[in-house]
């Protein structure tokens, strides 16, 4: 028993259930994915042994806290933030067992007290004469496992028992022949006064429905002028008027009489006072039975067994996770039951009142830039009204509920309301939160942790490193084609560029910014033929006849290009145009749309990427882009192109109609002086009606300026080759000592300290030019990485040369990636839940950690090459190289772990403060926590026997960033969750994956092998 209790609370026990955690949560987003939330809470995060795993790892670390005397003053740093972990779990479980959550859903001018739970409930009454008795059961169902429940209640000394005998998720009925059920009729009926189209609809034995405005019945008569249909040995009909037979066939109608049994037959058409009915189907004995369908909105049929006393029943109740459901009844025993399955309604000791919603949207756009909902809290017990508003992370707190802005009806005349009943679960947790940041912030500044050790060991040592990396492709851009273009001068097109346009979003922009992104798209380069952007997209505005010969479309697929008869890489736009004027393309993009992504091939892809470049191209020839003109009576600031229909009067009217084709031939003639002045004109005019909603002056000139200079792509050759250079010097020096870096460095530092400081600015203008922190879509994150990766270099340079080059290369490579055709440069408008300051923070720290992690994964394939490099000759001066490396590596690894998990429940702060829920397992935070975990276990991995070697250390480090390359990349790419609004469309796996994936293999197999050979005697490792 002692040994399984060792064990048990051992750090071996410890990494396995640290593991196992991060396994089973990784592995839900995939079941979510593909089977619904539900499957993944049955099979995972609601399971017996998830709770089971989670308690036995709290149990876990507090037994170690005190194996390893964390409690002494010298480690209370370290102290604070484990013990952190154990009250984020207390808080967690007061949550999921205390806490709830609703929805309140009001209309304009209504009050209501009632929420509806977010959780599903099977909720059963039991009524006689005298007495009641209900209980309500939380439950999660799934089509991929059986869930199971059983209940019972007692009343008037009797015993009621309910169990779940089958489930059945979006279902849909379907009729069964059966010996022992009744005669049903399927029909079709069509025609008469009140009917919608066609109707498909049964009638079985003793039942009757309204079909039109007639009344059907089988098997009785409720009335005299009632359609009756019955049964004895064939299928019989009665009308009190007059009908008649028609064959399908074709043929004259057969008239029927009035009040006489008729013997009617399938496929045969009856005309009965207007409505037209087609018996499909006649069953003499069926039952209905349902069956799992495809229409997801279908509601979940659950099949009770009910007993009582001697008797037995079966009950069938359908319901929905997304509203109340409604009871299904039977008697048993005396017993009058009632069971209901899905939401249900909870009342709170107050009201709410809407007096008003509102929705403010992007100018000209039907983008929601805020949705509010003006209430008035009522509490009459206390005397209290008040008056309150609302929205995205503005959030209304009274008597522990906590009401968030959520959703709205589609007329915008009724609010729905998202809220939480958590207050001792969040109080708990926020506190778990605190000691989390305030522990580790001292473990790095308090001089006994292993923080502080590990740098004070570095630093005595003299640091070598070497790498190889191979740097494809050129990176100056190619020399210019020598072709006559129609083309404006710069000036004019710069004075252009000046003004401002609309985009589709609602934003307001330079022009100088659509055209950089337009031509961009269009030629997949920054500039034409040596012509700026504005040139070529004012030209094209201009002359549009002549643009449409110029081959500017790229179109990167050779067997394409071969169908469109161009020779080079570029295609004109009429080479998508036959001779009647009809796209060749058609035909190709809709077959390469309907495909699946993962089932693209590259013809595919480049057919997609083909069509926008040509679409783009069109509306830039129309005039569509060109939304230059403010309307000055839309109250939604929209603005227009000049060939749009507008209720202009007088010389406003004109000069809109007029002004851009005055100046396109001012500008063909070469009057320059009147072109200017049409520009002039149209800058005028945006002034005029539109001053309060414009950016401001310095706002369009630093826009402009971002714009011209490009920083981030200018910067990633020089971040690249100096690295690049950095490392062969280094690679030098370890064949000869007596080579020295000393200058080189200094050279490079400034250098850097250059680039890192555009780089900084850069950034900073992004965020004063769109208003929002740059981090918010896939290419702004990319380039704050990228500053993060260069930052922790100049942090560790002092500890390793190396650490600097590595991450010059890394920034150099991150930028280079945020530049592909898959990430989006554009400035944008931020959605509602992403304007909170709780945003800013948490993906500032959590981002930054990637730079910090990817150190260490460097780092680590470093490493695994200088455990190639081992010989006789140099085994000690590459082992101390290797040592010093790695603590450099599990340094920088502390911090990007410390941020990333910092991030990660600043992220659950945000999500609360925005929506009522810190944590729900979204396939991004759920991903983010894998990552924390992977690290957690990496930098433990010390103390867990046969984990103990640099080998062990240096191979994780660099395998365990695929965690984060999941969590940045995979999740936004392939699963789906609420972080939908930085979600690219899914795409397959590229080609360069495999091949990496195989070459850090074959390193870490090689290295792994000469490791064993050149270290044999046992290794020390540090505690």
């Amino acid at each position: 028993m002692n040994k399984f209790l060792n064990f048990l609370f051992s750090m071996q026990m410890m990494g396995v259930l640290i593991i196992l955690f991060a396994f089973s949560i990784g592995t839900a987003t995939f079941i979510e994915n593909d089977f619904g939330t539900s499957a993944a809470r049955v099979l995972v995060y609601d399971a017996w042994w998830f709770e089971l795993m989670l308690l036995l790892l709290c149990i876990n670390l507090v037994v170690n806290i005190f194996r390893y005397k964390l409690y002494k003053k010298e480690k209370w740093s370290v102290f604070l933030f484990h013990a952190a972990f154990i009250i984020i779990f207390i808080g967690s479980a007061v949550t999921r067992y205390i806490g709830y959550e609703g929805n309140m859903h009001i209309r304009e001018g209504q009050s209501t007290n009632q929420i509806t739970t977010m959780s599903s409930y099977i909720n059963i009454q039991a009524r006689t004469n005298s007495k009641i008795s209900q209980l309500s059961e939380k439950i999660t169902v799934s089509s991929v496992k059986t869930t199971e429940f059983s209940d019972d209640l007692n009343i008037d000394n009797k015993n009621v028992e309910v169990s779940l005998k089958t489930m059945i998720p979006n279902a849909q009925s379907t009729i069964a022949q059966d010996l022992n059920g009744k005669p049903i009729i399927e029909m079709v009926a069509v025609g008469s006064t009140g009917m919608a189209g066609m109707q498909n609809l049964t009638l079985a034995y003793n039942e009757q429905k309204d079909i039109g405005t007639n009344l059907l019945a089988f098997g009785g008569n409720p009335n005299t002028n009632t359609i009756v249909f019955d049964y004895s040995d064939s299928l019989r009909i009665i009308s009190p008027f007059e009908f008649s037979e028609v064959s399908m066939m074709g043929g004259d109608p057969i008239p029927m009489e009035a009040n006489k049994w008729h013997v009617v037959f399938p496929k045969k058409l009856y005309d009965l006072n207007g409505t037209k009915i087609v018996i499909k189907n006649f069953f003499p004995a069926a039952i209905y039975k349902y069956i799992q369908g495809g229409d997801k909105n279908a509601p979940t049929v659950l099949v009770f067994d009910v007993k009582s006393g001697n008797e037995q029943k079966e009950m069938i109740v359908k319901g929905s996770s997304n509203y109340v459901g409604v009871p299904s009844n039977l008697m048993i025993n005396g017993i009058d039951v009632a069971v209901a399955y899905g939401p249900k309604t909870i009342e709170i000791p107050f009201s709410l009142k809407l007096n008003k919603f509102i929705l403010d949207r992007y100018p000209g756009s039907n983008s929601p830039s805020s949705f509010a909902s003006e209430v008035t809290l009522v509490d009459n017990e206390k005397g209290i009204e008040q008056n309150h508003r609302i929205f995205m992370n503005n959030i209304l707190k009274y008597e522990g509920f906590r009401f968030f802005q959520a959703s709205y009806d589609t007329d915008e005349k009724g609010t729905v309301l998202s809220v939480n009943h958590d207050q001792w679960g969040m109080r708990i947790t926020y506190f778990g939160y605190f000691i989390l940041m305030l522990g580790m912030a001292w473990s790095l500044i308090s001089p006994a942790t292993r923080f502080k050790v590990l740098g004070a060991k570095s630093k005595s040592m003299k640091v070598i490193a070497v790498t190889a990396f191979l740097i494809a492709g050129s990176l100056f851009p190619a020399s210019a084609q020598n072709e006559i273009l129609p083309i404006v001068p710069l000036k004019q097109s710069q004075d252009f560029g000046a003004l401002l346009v609309q985009d589709n979003g609602g934003r307001f922009e330079p022009i100088n910014t659509m055209a950089s992104e337009v031509i961009r798209k269009i030629t997949k380069k920054s500039k034409f033929q040596g012509y700026t952007a504005e040139q070529v997209f004012l030209s094209m505005i201009v002359n549009p006849q002549q643009w449409q010969t110029v081959a500017m479309i790229k179109v990167g697929n050779s067997e394409l290009a071969k169908e469109l008869g161009i020779s080079g890489k570029y295609a004109s736009f009429g080479h998508f145009l036959d001779q009647q004027g009809q796209y060749k393309l058609s035909k190709k993009v809709q077959d390469a749309y309907s495909r699946k992504p993962s089932q693209r091939t590259g013809y595919d892809k480049e057919i997609i990427s083909v069509d926008e470049r040509v679409n783009i191209s069109y509306m830039v020839f129309t005039g569509e882009f060109l939304k230059i003109f403010p309307d000055p009576n839309d109250d939604m600031h929209a603005w227009y192109s000049p060939t749009a229909e507008l209720a202009f009067s007088g010389d406003d009217s004109l000069f809109v109609k007029k002004s851009m084709l005055l100046l396109g031939q001012a500008l063909n003639s070469g009057d320059f002086a009147n072109a200017d002045n049409y520009i002039a004109g149209i800058k005028t005019y945006q002034n005029r009606f539109a001053q309060n909603v414009i950016p401001s002056p310095a706002k369009q000139k630093i826009e402009v300026l971002y714009n011209n200079t490009n920083i981030f792509k200018r910067l990633f050759p020089y971040y690249l080759l100096i690295g690049f250079f950095l490392v062969v010097f280094l690679v030098i020096q370890i064949i000869n000592p007596k080579f020295s870096v000393k200058w080189i460095m200094r050279a490079a530092i400034l250098i850097l300290g250059i680039g890192f400081i555009l780089h900084t600015t850069g950034l900073a203008a992004r965020w004063y030019i769109s208003g929002h922190a740059p981090w918010s879509n896939g290419f702004e994150s990319m380039t704050y990485v990228a500053w993060a990766c260069l930052l922790s270099g100049f942090i560790f340079v002092k500890k390793s040369d190396f650490a600097l080059a590595a991450t010059s290369i890394l920034a150099g490579l991150t930028l280079f990636v945020a530049h592909l055709s898959w990430m989006n440069p554009e400035v944008t408008n931020l959605v509602p839940v992403l304007k909170s300051y709780w945003l800013t923070i948490h993906v500032a720290i959590i981002t930054a950690s990637y730079g910090f992690l990817a150190l260490a994964a460097i780092l680590g394939m470093i490493n695994l090459f200088l455990f190639n490099l081992q010989n006789k000759n140099n085994i000690d001066r590459i082992k101390n190289t290797v040592t010093d490396l790695s603590r450099i590596s599990e340094m920088t690894m502390t911090i990007g772990l410390y941020f990333l998990t910092i991030g990660t429940f600043l992220g659950g702060i945000w999500a609360n403060e925005s929506w009522g829920r810190y944590w729900g397992w979204d396939p991004k935070e759920t991903w983010a926590l894998v990552s924390v975990l992977v690290y957690s276990f990496i930098l433990h991995m010390r103390f867990i026997p046969g984990l103990k070697s640099v080998y062990s250390f240096n191979i994780a480090s660099v395998w365990g960033y695929s965690s984060i390359l999941m969590t940045y990349f995979g999740v936004n790419y392939y699963l789906a969750g609420m972080h939908s609004y930085a979600k690219g469309d899914p795409v397959p796996v590229p080609t360069w994956v495999y091949y990496t994936v195989a070459i850090v293999l074959i390193l870490s197999l090689t290295a792994y092998f000469n490791y064993k050979k050149h270290n044999t005697e046992p290794e020390e490792v540090e505690a």
